[in-house]
């Protein structure tokens, strides 16, 4: 058998065991938020701060039996429910009959192809249980780049982990041991993160155990900007029993209590879940909507800086556009954005940067646009390289950008060298050598 396939049969094999754990206790899910309220409380108290108000659409991808969808719709909300498990949306249909509220629909499908719904169709999008049992990062890639997809711009999407040692946390509370009868089993979850489906087919559970080191970086690299990591059983992991017993006024100061603790980084190796709050970024949107603009207009421009990065999937956040361009073009482009201009396009001089530079707004995003740009180095004014010219495809449209190889030497000069950490180890070397001596040559260091 060849690597693709035996790859595509594991997927199989892994969604198979999935949909037999589901339908062999459908009901568990639903039980399981009952028993362990504060990892309920903190996620609903998530959103509640991130989510827009009442009638917005979300799409609860992976929902299961319900319980976010059912809640979020006696608020207001219009809810899709969409799931792996037809057993789960069955329940999820009586449970929602019982609760006396309408879902805007029940489907059925895997998390990595959302291709039913529109780019944009969804103020908001859930992704709370599908991360939990994609065993490849490419696949987690693909759910969260998918979840980003079909949110509007600047809209949350919420992504749900279980924690890398929830599986020690859960065992030691339980049957401790089965750690020591079975080290295998732990040792691999500790390594990678993977708990696969029983070699002889029997039905277990199938999931990934996230590191929380790599949440922010895998959901950036799928395109989306991360507000912030919750660790959502705060300080009552497994310990929650006396907690949950409580009501009124002293439940809701437990919540308080752990929904701020919740943020802090040091309780995220002691839980058994974490929840990332992101936004699909709308400086995607405009990117994608300006390069059109200036393609249209056959303006030779380069997008460059952090935005440059991070559409090559790089670990950047995102504060603004920068866009180098030929001094006509940029005065042009001054005048066809005129209703977004904070600065007018000019020449601006600084002690240590000088350019036709302009700043507009447009739809919060800041654009800065630069043309004829120098630095000044060893007290004499040098040229930005702008030497080299590649694409990167942006929802098909093809972005003008910098090679990465002169991207970083363009921070290496201007001694950006935590961005030169970044993006270095992804540069072609030789290319990158060439940039540099071309660089020494003409005095530019």
């Amino acid at each position: 058998m060849e690597a693709g396939e035996e790859t595509q049969d594991l997927k199989q094999t892994t969604q198979n065991a999935i949909q037999a754990l589901y339908r062999r206790d459908a009901g568990h899910e639903w039980d399981r938020i009952e028993r362990h309220r504060t990892e309920f409380a903190v996620s609903l108290r998530a959103m509640e701060e991130h989510l827009p108000a009442p009638p917005a659409a979300i799409l609860d991808c992976g929902g299961g039996p319900g319980r976010y969808a059912i809640t979020l719709a006696q608020r207001g909300y219009e809810v899709t429910l969409f799931d792996l498990s037809p057993e789960l949306l069955e329940m999820a249909q009586e449970k929602a009959a019982r609760a006396g509220v309408t879902l805007s629909g029940f489907e059925q499908g895997t998390a990595t192809d959302l291709s039913r719904f529109a780019d944009g169709q969804f103020d908001a999008v859930l992704l709370m249980g599908p991360l939990y049992h994609l065993l490849d990062e490419a696949d987690r890639q693909q759910a969260l780049a998918e979840a980003a997809r079909v949110a509007k711009p600047g809209g949350p999407v919420f992504a749900a982990f279980i924690a890398r040692y929830a599986c020690y946390i859960d065992t030691a509370t339980k049957y401790p041991q089965d750690a020591v009868d079975h080290p295998e089993i732990y040792e691999l979850i500790e390594e990678t993160g993977l708990l696969p489906p029983r070699a002889d087919g029997r039905v277990a559970f199938v999931a990934y155990f996230a590191h929380p080191n790599e949440v922010v970086p895998l959901c950036r690299s799928a395109g989306l900007d991360v507000v912030t990591v919750l660790g959502v059983e705060g300080v009552v992991s497994l310990r929650d029993e006396a907690v949950n017993a409580l009501t009124g006024d002293a439940w809701e100061r437990w919540v308080d209590i752990n929904y701020r603790i919740a943020h802090d980084p040091c309780a995220h190796g002691g839980v058994e879940h974490l929840l990332a709050v992101c936004r699909r970024p709308k400086w995607r949107a405009l990117l994608r909507d300006l390069g059109q603009d200036l393609q249209a207009h056959g303006v030779d421009y380069r997008l460059v800086g952090g935005a440059a990065l991070a559409l090559r999937g790089l670990d950047v956040e995102v504060a603004d556009l920068d866009l180098e361009m030929p001094k006509v073009e940029a005065y042009a482009f001054g005048e066809r954005l005129a209703e977004s201009v904070v600065l007018p396009v000019a020449w601006r001089e600084t002690e240590t940067i000088r350019s036709h530079y302009g700043r507009f707004e447009i739809d919060g995003v800041p654009v800065d646009v630069m043309a004829e740009l120098e630095r000044k180095i060893g007290g004499r004014w040098v040229p930005t390289f702008g030497a080299t010219h590649e694409t990167v495809d942006l929802g098909g449209v093809a972005i003008s950008v910098l090679s990465l190889e002169e991207e970083t030497l363009a921070y290496l000069r201007c001694g950006r060298l935590d961005r030169v950490a970044l993006a270095l180890p992804h540069c072609d070397k030789d290319r990158f050598l060439a940039l540099l001596r071309e660089a020494h040559a003409k005095g530019w260091f």
